[in-house]
Order: structure tokens, then sequence, then C-alpha cells
């Protein structure tokens, strides 16, 4: 296996390095955890997750605490964080090689062609790049899954104890929507698996369910003990009732994920011969196995109106073992094999080639035409080698698709370099801490999301302003203050800059540095 793992591997790999080199640390989402782990190391709260001084319910602290063990041995730094969510990658790719083989025992070919159709998957690779859950989230929903298939079909204590570490870390790393990953699993096992099962296995199942819970109830008893009674409740009842309700306020059409579907699965999406042998395909306990998993579990989602990309990763990753074997089980026909990616790709590179030049005129960012041609010439030459290379072997074809995901990724980094570096809001941070460790107090006049914490290595929270009472308030007695307040770029040429100490460009908007005793005059025209 380990001669078949150093392309995915290499894939993964690049990916990571294209995404840290062009892109700065994200906002809101990877500026907010590194902040929750910065402030846990810097308050030495090991089990109690915090941000901006307070306990932070809304995810558990496995990532965290992953990062403190990344900082111990490297010492506090940005860069090498990034990659831990990579290293789960490396482990989902070695666990979708065991469930293909435990699915199907004599198709090797199909197990090594899964390990390229996942690393080959854009959204999969390219979340290996952001510090987030999900692709952690991903590897327990996989160790999960592998459980469950090999304890039907041999009932070992490895099996099972595959599927307590699943439940367990995976509420650990994200709470307890694994369940939503691997429930249809469980209470459909007669239905996919191929023999009859013995009833006595769901109560193993039902114990390996408790292993993982009292995994769980190892942190989250102490830990609702050192936060007090609101963040007990806050994570032992918020984390599933509360959360799920509030969800719903978050609305997005019930089609959504079907109509993502293809980008989710690109490239694989637009390869021809995908369609082609499924028509042909005979439906077997492990393509069963694999339609109810990603179906219910897309199902769920669906119906959850708060709806983001990586809650179904799980899935999208599952989709390569189910590609893998409709396309290793039936009679390729290897003329012409690549050419509809080749297409697609050339199609990309003219809509490179014409995009900064009808570039809307109220992006903020200097439009680099020189990088958006150069990338377009590179999809280009990229579409072309796969419109008219000939393969004469089908995994050397899947190989040749799977690394140009390295290419496209790199031409969408490399043509919006301009805008990935307007999101840097590292100097801005860095003055928030030079002010606080003079002595002069910092207060933000909305919500705060601990975006500035890690990056300006802050050691006292922002004071967060709610409501113009508090923000007269705090003027009053903290005249020298400073104050960050948000404003829209296209208004910004109705603000006088002068009273402006510092800002930075922020998700469409610019977050402003101002003196309390300045504030009111913000936004009067100069």
């Amino acid at each position: 296996m380990i001669k078949h793992l150093s392309i995915p591997f290499f894939i993964l790999i690049l990916v990571a390095a294209i995404g840290i080199y062009f892109r700065p640390i994200w906002i809101i989402d990877e500026t907010r955890y590194l902040s929750v782990a910065w402030e846990m190391w810097d308050k030495s709260s090991f089990l109690v997750p915090l941000l901006n001084g307070e306990p932070y319910h809304h995810k558990p602290p496995f990532i965290f605490w992953l990062v403190h063990l990344n900082w111990s041995l490297f010492g506090v730094n940005e860069t090498t964080v990034r990659f831990i969510p990579m290293l789960f990658g490396f482990g989902t790719l070695v666990l979708a090689y065991r469930l293909y083989l435990a699915l199907w025992k004599e198709d090797l070919q199909g197990a090594q062609n899964t390990l390229l159709i996942l690393a080959g998957t854009l959204i999969f690779t390219f979340y290996n790049s952001l510090f987030m859950f999900d692709i952690i989230l991903t590897f327990w929903v996989f160790l999960g899954v592998l459980g469950i298939v090999q304890a039907i079909q041999k009932q070992t204590p490895l099996s099972f104890g595959f599927i307590s570490l699943s439940f367990g870390f995976g509420i650990l790393t994200k709470g307890p929507v694994i369940l939503v990953h691997l429930l249809p699993l469980l209470i459909l096992a007669s239905y996919w698996n191929a023999q009859k099962i013995d009833k006595r296995v769901y109560l193993k199942f039902f114990l390996a369910f408790l292993g993982g819970v009292v995994i769980a109830l190892c942190w989250a008893i102490p830990a609702g003990i050192a936060g007090g009674e609101a963040y007990q409740h806050a994570i032992f009842w918020g984390q599933t009732a509360d959360r799920m309700v509030n969800s719903f306020a978050h609305q997005r059409a019930i089609w959504w994920y079907l109509a993502l579907l293809p980008l989710l699965l690109f490239p694989w999406s637009f390869h021809k011969a995908f369609y082609t042998s499924f028509k042909q395909i005979t439906m077997d306990h492990g393509l069963k196995m694999l339609l109810i998993w990603m179906f219910f579990a897309l199902l769920i989602f669906s119906f959850i109106s708060g709806k983001q990309v990586h809650y179904i990763l799980p899935e999208i990753a599952a989709f390569s073992l189910f590609a893998s074997r409709v396309l290793t089980t039936t009679d390729p026909d290897m003329k012409g094999y690549t050419k509809s990616l080749g297409y697609t790709y050339l199609f990309f590179a003219i809509v490179f080639a014409i995009a900064p030049f009808v570039a809307p005129k109220s992006i903020t960012f200097p439009v680099d035409h020189t990088a958006f041609l150069l990338s377009a010439f590179l999809l280009f030459v990229l579409g072309f080698y796969l419109l008219k290379k000939h393969f004469n072997l089908q995994h050397n074809a899947i190989k040749a698709m799977a690394l140009s995901i390295i290419v496209a990724v790199f031409a969408v980094h490399f043509s919006i370099h301009n805008f990935l570096a307007a999101q840097d809001i590292s100097d801005f941070s860095r003055t928030i801490s030079s002010l606080q460790q003079k002595g002069i107090p910092v207060a933000q006049d909305k919500k705060y999301h601990d975006q500035f914490h890690f990056l300006g290595r802050l050691h006292d929270p922002i004071i967060v302003l709610s409501g113009k009472q508090k923000i007269s308030k705090f003027i009053k007695k903290h005249p020298d203050g400073m104050i960050i307040t948000y404003r829209k770029k296209k208004h910004m040429h109705k603000i006088d800059q002068d009273l402006i100490t510092e800002k930075t460009s922020f998700k469409g908007k610019y977050a402003i540095l101002i003196k309390a005793a300045l504030y009111d005059n913000l936004d009067r025209a100069p």
C-alpha cells in the first residue's frame, strides 16, 4: 500500500503548500479557531476553550489540543499548525484504501484508484490546507465506517474498538454531528449487507457507542465542572438541541447541496466515463452501503437549512470509493478517456483569460492581468494535454486527472493573489496588541469573533460594545481608548481618513481603528 500512497500524499502536500503560501490565516473561521487555541495556551485553560476570555462552547477541544501539542514541539507559530488537517487527510487516504478492500477484497486496482480519486477531489484536497475541523472529522467518520463494515463481517473486538474511537473522538472533534454520518449505516446494516446479520451485533454496536460516549465524557465532565453552570448546559445540551434549532435560522434552499454537486465532486463530476460506466454497473452490497451513507447524510443536511460545503466532506470523500468501483469494474473505452475533462479545463482557461477584462469596477483589490493570463495559459495547456493524450491504462489516466488538480488549485490562487494578500490582518492585530501592552483599552462596536487574538498574540480581551449606550459610556470613560469599527469599502470615500489610526481589509469591508474621542465624527463628511 505504501508505494501507492506516494502520489496521493504528494498531491495533498503540494496543494497544502500552495494554500499556505498564497493565503493568510483566513477570516473568520481560521482566525477564530487559532485564537481559541491561543487563548487556551496563554491562560493554561486546557479543559475549557476560550474566546475573548470567555468559555467557548461551540466546538470541543480536540483540534485545540493538537495545536498545543504542535506548539510544544515547534513553538507558537502559524505555519506548522496549518499542516495538522493534512495529517488527518493522510490518515483518511489510508482508511479509504482499507475500507475499499474490506468491501471488495479482490479489487486491489480499485483500492489504488480510490487513493487517486480521493486525493484528486478538489474540495477534499483544498480543505486539507484549511485549519478547520472537517478533515479531522472525516478521518473519524471513515474509521467508524471501517469499524462497522468489519464488525458485521468478523465481529472482532478491534472493529468495535474502531467504532468507539470514532464516536468518542468524533464528538471531541465537532460534537454529536458524527451521528448524522454513521447512524444510517448502523440502522440500515441489514439492508446493505450481503448476509443476514445476527441481532446480537446491534447490542455490540450500542456498547461500542457507549464506549465512545465514555471517551467524550472523560473531557466533558471535568470541563463542565471547570467551566461553570452555563458552560455545562452549553456542552451537554447546547451542542445538540440548541445548535439544531439555531441552524434553521440560516436559510439555504433544500436543493443547495444538490446544485453544488458538480463543484463538490470536481473533477470527477466532469468525467464522462464515470456516467457511461455507471449505466453498466451491477449494484452490489458495497455500492449499496456507500449509497446509503451518502444519500442519508446528504438528505439530513439538506433539511437543515444551516448549510456549509464542509458539512458533507465525509460524503464527498466517500464518493471516491463509489467512483472507483464504478470505473474499475466496467470495461473502459480508453479512446478519448480524459477528453471531457480536457474540454472542461479549456473552458476554464477561457474564463480566466476574459475575467480580468470584464471584472466589475466595484472590486477593491488590484486585478493582476498577467497572473490571470498566465493561469489561463496553464489551464489551456492542461486541457489540451488531457484532450489529446491517449492513455493505454485506465489507472494512468486517473492518475493524470488527479494530478491535474494541482494545476487548478495553483491557477486559482495565483490569479487572485492580490485579493488573498489583502485578507492578511496580522499588522492590524499587532497594532491592537501594542495598544493593550501600553494599557490603552481597545473595544469593538459589534460582535467579536476572536479574529485578532492569535495574530496579535493578545493577552487581554477586547471590550465588546453592544448598543449606542455602551459605546457612549466607553467614550466618556476612556476618551483616549481605541474602538474597532467596520465600514463598507464603497462608503470609505465619505470618511475623513485623518481620523483613522489604522485600517485593514476585512471580508469585503474595512476594519477601522479609531480613537474613542473621535468615534462620533467618523461618519461625518470631511
